[in-house]
């Protein structure tokens, strides 16, 4: 099993990617008092609570996937999500497990937020170590596949074109895209130009080129080459700034 988790300031662009799959699938709410609430209210729940401090990273978004071939039924992906989220130290958090279907490996997403109810912020400090502490234990307890121990090991998920994806906001479909492709390709791979990033996300459809502007200023500039969608970074920034 392999856990990921990205941090993020708002939650709303990610609520609207996990919910808005299609096929998609809510295994479970956690500290909701109630399995039966909507996903607009829950929503507001976790917006409301990860409004109490300004730190940037008041929002979690985490996966949990399998290796191709493995399989768990819904009731036992969703007890492995809570007890990742325990040994992770979000127990207490409000948060909720949705399975999505579009790829060939088994996976779920998870959503929730850095910030208690008192407005303290979790420790994200150490939490890779953390993660892959957890992903052991969980694969011990569950009997599930070890992890690759290194990244060069660990296969890219396949990825579908947000137009595949769902039909909410197109521009959310085409942001997380991008960033799903790209962060997996830097996991995997030591890249060291921009030429080297553009070959290898060619195949998922992302062309990426370096720009100048007026003053000379080099930068970059990344889209899905069959849509007109793109963003812009510069030299000073990571390679896929915006994302």
């Amino acid at each position: 099993m392999i856990g990921r988790i990205l941090y993020r300031e708002s939650c709303q662009g990610v609520l609207n990617y996990v919910f808005g799959k299609e096929g998609m699938h809510v295994l479970g709410y956690g500290n909701t008092y109630s399995q039966e609430i909507s996903q607009k209210l829950f929503g507001s729940i976790l917006h409301f609570q990860g409004q109490g401090n300004a730190t940037k990273n008041r929002y979690a978004h985490i996966t949990l996937n399998l290796p191709h071939g493995e399989h768990l039924d819904d009731a036992t992906f969703n007890q492995v999500s809570k007890e990742y989220m325990l040994q992770m130290g979000y127990g207490e958090q409000p948060y909720v497990v949705v399975r999505h279907n579009d790829t060939k490996h088994e996976h779920v997403h998870i959503v929730t937020t850095n910030v208690d109810g008192s407005g303290k912020v979790l420790g994200t400090f150490n939490s890779y170590r953390r993660n892959v502490a957890t992903q052991q234990y969980l694969e011990k307890k569950f009997g599930l596949s070890p992890s690759p121990c290194t990244k060069q090991q660990r296969e890219l998920p396949i990825h579908r074109l947000p137009e595949l994806q769902f039909g909410m906001d197109d521009t959310q479909g085409t942001k997380f895209y991008l960033q799903d492709v790209l962060n997996g390709i830097l996991q995997k791979h030591k890249v060291r130009s921009f030429d080297e990033l553009a070959k290898l996300a060619g195949p998922y459809h992302i062309e990426i080129k370096q720009t100048k502007n007026e003053s000379g200023r080099i930068g970059v500039a990344y889209g899905l080459n069959n849509q007109k969608v793109t963003g812009h970074g510069s030299s000073t920034d990571p390679p896929y700034t915006g994302v």
